[in-house]
């Protein structure tokens, strides 16, 4: 299965260690592209902060927003609750501790209404 298969989709289950390297992941792609556009576009244009890399960042936002937020599903899955819970991380204060929460809060145990255990089909 391919990552982008692993990061874009909400059905199923995923565990703290997955989330964590998913997350990394899409961060340090968003923080690349951003550097290799900005470059580009100093190189052609000599400004740093024009549209094109407006554009293309606002584009990566996009893109790794909804990563993001499919990855937060799939943990909320793992907690036993909604997807629709992934809402509160657009609350400020509340959704950077919640975040926090995600990151630490152990998955339910074997079966639940979403899956099995990701940790029981792990190596």
């Amino acid at each position: 299965m391919s990552i982008l298969n692993e990061i874009y989709k909400t059905e199923g289950r995923l565990n703290r260690l997955r989330y964590l390297k998913y997350m990394i992941l899409l961060a340090i792609v968003a923080g690349v592209s951003t550097f290799v556009t900005s470059s580009m576009a100093t190189f052609l244009t000599g400004n740093p902060t024009g549209t094109l890399v407006n554009l293309v960042t606002g584009i990566w936002a996009l893109v790794a927003g909804t990563g993001n937020v499919m990855l937060m599903i799939r943990r909320l899955h793992d907690l036993d609750k909604s997807g629709w819970f992934a809402l509160v991380a657009f609350i400020p204060l509340v959704g950077m501790i919640f975040s926090i929460y995600l990151f630490c809060a152990k998955g339910v145990e074997g079966w639940n209404k979403y899956g099995a255990d990701p940790l029981a089909e792990e190596y």
